[in-house]
């Protein structure tokens, strides 16, 4: 069995083809062993890529994913992050390719191996799959090598590597299915449909951008060549049964992994995906036509333009801005042309993907290029900016990275014309590799955009090793988890620990992800000395964090600003530090510590609230447009939120949410306090939104400044307080003290109101300002009306204070709210909150007195009727209490 195994591979050998593959493959891996220097000589100690970058973060998931499939999970249950609930990410479901083929090295080598061989393969694979393309398309083996090298080893390509986006770098199935496609157009056959949709399904799985960067443009090529070459014949019946069959393979196979992600993208639920910043991720003009200029030898002789410096300020934009094709490809690509008609798609595919990668706007040397004519200034529009209008196209951000396409079609052209030269050159045989072999020299050379290539240290610090070996498994709160470096470091730890993280960053910031991490870092971080909300003292902070099952605080010595920052108060509040190394200090979380004493714990948002504030004695917040409120619950119960705000705008309407329901909506006039309606606080985590609707107002952001010395000089030759041209702007709304959520039974009487009045208006809650009156004086009380419909001047409130007998002895009547309130400035559905007062006569007698309030129609008089059971309501009205006049 073994002989005849063997003398079967001896005999395969022995093909021209197969020959010719090892020897392409041998030349791919030795180039990637030169190009990606040291890291495949320290495949356990480092990580390919800057230090702490994306690809820690794809280390970590490859170690994951192999845990999810081995635990029968879907790829979408990050259940070790975002403790103590985990996380639903559909969007991993796009890295089924990744997660299946890393699942061997993962069982076989550490996850710091198993990615660096991940990127290893990745270069080789992406050259040998490409030289399959050159080489179905030239039918030469040296073209074909030449044109697999610019194709895997193009700068781009390389830059994504430095990056750690091991997506990006998984390439090759691309070359394969441009292939399979261009056979089942030439030759429509099921047996190549087949093929196609076995290539084409896990190429659809290895990243969803590359669906929209690679395979959508790679089939408008080619399918657009076939239309253009065979017209109408293109669509013969065996044309379109064999592609009918490579769709139906690739949709049965990709669509459930892709499901997921399409439901979320359709119902609107994958927002946080969308992300900012797509001009600075597109390519630069001018990198077209400079290499790196960190380049380890072309700035000594003088072969990098001076511009090269304003497209790469510093190593870190390698990562995303290289776009340099190299002046071999683009010479043998040229050269190619001569060829005529069968590179015409190539040409194609390679201008249309460098001019789509410059993105919407036109940049060069890193400044959007602007015009002006009339006066009005505008910029040089770029086709993209209408490929982002196609749906799906919105979620990328990148438009960069279409050069790694356009390098494919590079690759092609440089094949033809490299199998041009070669035919001139039949007569020397050997000349013909060495002018190949040169080439591909010449090509890796120009392309290094840095060398020794970049690489982390991926060996687990002493720190992360000591709380391995502790027992339990709570989980582990790193710190400051902002910084996106110590978000991947914790990524990455996690692969030797394997315990819960609180927090953690896959891509995008998760929606579901701050609630719980703010919540919970808050804890361990230092706090305003006083606030608007509740704060637990460093005792309940400890036994919030057992309650939390946190186990570790771990401090990241990253920046010396955090330590001065952070440590003081972690210490304080832990202890020192149990372990420590270089780059990390751990402190456990007491295991005795009690139960926490409040059911509730209070946390504001990290955005969208400005630090507290005092004004006089009073602590106030101010928020921007959009602030929210965690609220974290021991115990379901029914309650009411209860706030006080004011705001400087002009009768500005405040909604507040409650998860994505709108709870309640609020005219703000003067400083008042609002209660919601109730609702039920849920045992667990709870979110309350406060929102200003409409554009937020830019105002100075000392709101000292807010005053009439902003209107005129002060007397005299003196300046303005606040100078109008230096003191910068901001958005400020509105401002809020003492936020709660009161039990609904511990609600003041006609706090939490809600009677209908002819379904026009509804009185929301009332209150007096003191339940003890003398004759003469005046009677105060607020009331909280909610406008049902549009209202108008007939719309009347009345007061009336009865006697025991039922006499009216002092009474209010005036339009609603007091024409405080601009009736268009009062939208249907909000409240608003205003003071009533009422003269009581000299003469009155003490006693209780029956307060009552109703509403009519002027001039009709007829009272609205009151549409609830309430006291009164017989005769259109509501009783509220009884209010005592002393003597």
């Amino acid at each position: 069995m073994v002989g005849r195994t063997f003398r079967f591979i001896r005999g395969l050998s022995r093909h021209p083809s197969v020959r010719w593959s090892l020897m392409a493959l041998f030349i791919y891996t030795l180039s990637a062993l030169v190009v990606l220097y040291p890291v495949p000589f320290r495949l356990n100690s480092v990580l390919a890529g800057f230090p702490a970058r994306d690809g820690w973060q794809y280390a970590w998931w490859l170690w994951f994913a192999k845990r999810l499939l081995l635990e029968g999970r879907g790829l979408h249950d990050l259940y070790l992050l975002n403790h103590p609930v985990g996380l639903q990410h559909p969007f991993q479901w796009s890295l089924t390719y990744l997660s299946l083929v890393a699942l061997p090295l993962e069982m076989l080598f550490s996850p710091a191996a198993a990615f660096n061989l991940m990127v290893l393969i990745s270069f080789v694979l992406s050259g040998l799959a490409a030289y399959y393309l050159c080489r179905a398309l030239t039918q030469n083996h040296w073209a074909a090598i030449v044109g697999g090298a610019i194709f895997a080893f193009a700068p781009n390509r390389l830059g994504h590597a430095m990056a750690g986006w091991l997506p990006q770098m998984t390439v090759y199935l691309f070359p394969l299915f441009a292939l399979c496609l261009l056979r089942t157009v030439r030759q429509p056959t099921t047996r190549n449909g087949v093929i196609l949709g076995l290539v084409a399904a896990p190429a659809m799985l290895v990243h969803v951008m590359h669906i929209a960067y690679f395979i959508v443009p790679l089939t408008l090529v080619i399918v657009g060549y076939g239309l253009l070459r065979w017209r109408w014949g293109f669509f013969s019946a065996a044309r379109l049964r064999a592609l009918g069959v490579g769709l139906l393979i690739t949709a049965g196979i990709s669509l459930p992994f892709l499901v997921p992600l399409l439901v979320g993208y359709t119902q609107g639920n994958l927002n946080y995906l969308y992300s900012g910043d797509v001009i600075g991720h597109s390519a630069d003009l001018l990198a077209f036509f400079t290499p790196s200029p960190y380049h380890p030898l072309l700035p000594r002789l003088g072969l990098v333009p001076g511009f090269a410096h304003r497209v790469f300020p510093d190593q870190e934009w390698l990562r995303s801005a290289l776009a340099y094709p190299g002046l071999v490809a683009v010479g043998l690509a040229l050269w190619s042309v001569r060829r005529g008609w069968p590179v015409v798609p190539w040409v194609a595919l390679a201008l249309g993907a460098a001019i789509l990668s410059l993105g919407p706007l036109l940049v060069v040397g890193r400044e959007t290029v602007t015009y002006t004519v009339d006066g009005q200034v505008g910029h040089i529009v770029m086709p993209y900016s209408l490929v982002r209008l196609i749906p799906y196209y919105d979620l990328g951000r990148t438009p960069g990275r279409l050069n790694a396409t356009g390098m494919l079609a590079v690759g092609v052209l440089a094949a033809y014309g490299m199998a041009d030269l070669l035919a001139r050159l039949a007569a020397f045989r050997w000349w013909a590799g060495l002018l190949a072999l040169a080439a591909v020299a010449l090509i890796l050379f120009e392309c290094l955009p840095i060398w020794p290539f970049p690489a982390g240290d991926a060996t687990i610090p002493p720190v992360i090793q000591y709380i391995t070996d502790q027992p339990g498994d709570g989980a582990l709160l790193h710190l400051p988890m902002s910084r996106r470096r110590v978000n991947h470091r914790a990524l990455y730890f996690q692969t030797a620990t394997g315990r819960p993280i609180v927090g953690g960053e896959v891509h995008r910031p998760h929606p579901d992800t701050p609630p719980w991490y703010e919540t919970i870092v808050a804890l361990a971080e230092p706090a305003p000395a006083s606030d608007i909300i509740p704060r637990p003292d460093l005792n309940q902070r400890r036994a919030w964090l057992r309650h939390f099952d946190v186990d570790w605080v771990l401090f990241h010595r990253l920046e010396t600003t955090d330590e001065a920052r952070y440590r003081p108060f972690i210490e304080e509040l832990l202890g020192p530090a149990s372990v420590e190394d270089e780059t990390l200090a751990a402190f456990a979380v007491p295991v005795e510590a009690p139960a926490p004493e409040s059911q509730r714990l209070y946390t504001f948002s990290r955005q969208g609230w400005y630090p507290p504030e005092r004004d006089g004695g009073l602590w106030r917040r101010w928020m921007y447009d959009d602030g929210r409120l965690y609220l974290y619950s021991t115990r379901e119960g029914v309650g009411c939120l209860r706030f006080t705000v004011d705001s400087h705008l002009e009768f500005p309407v405040l909604e507040v949410y409650m998860g994505e329901q709108l709870l309640d909506s609020f005219v703000v006039g003067e400083r008042t306090v609002y209660t919601t309606r109730p609702f039920t606080l849920t045992q667990g985590m709870n979110v309350f939104r406060f929102y200003a609707p409409g554009e937020c107002p830019q105002v100075l952001d000392d709101p000292r400044c807010w005053s009439e010395a902003l209107l005129a000089p002060p007397l005299g030759s003196g300046r303005l307080p606040c100078d109008l041209e230096t003191t910068p702007t901001t958005c400020r709304t509105f401002v809020f003290d003492r936020i709660s959520v009161v039990p609904w039974s511990d609600l003041p009487p006609g706090a939490a109101l809600d009677v209908n009045f002819g379904d026009q208006i509804r009185l929301r809650g009332w209150s007096l300002d003191a339940t003890l009156s003398r004759p003469g004086g005046v009677l105060t009380m607020t009331l909280a009306w909610e406008a049902v419909v549009e209202l108008s001047e007939q719309h009347v409130v009345f007061v009336h204070l009865l006697s025991p007998e039922g006499t009216l002895v002092a009474q209010h009547d005036a339009p609603l709210v007091g024409r405080l309130l601009p009736l268009s400035a009062w939208p249907q559905g909000t409240t608003f909150r205003y003071p009533v007062t009422i003269e009581l006569p000299g003469d009155l007698p003490a006693g209780d007195y029956c307060l009552m309030v109703g509403v009519y129609l002027w001039p009709s008089l007829e009272r609205l009727p009151v549409l609830a059971d309430v006291p009164g309501a017989e005769a259109s009205v509501v009783e509220l209490e009884n209010v005592r006049i002393a003597p």
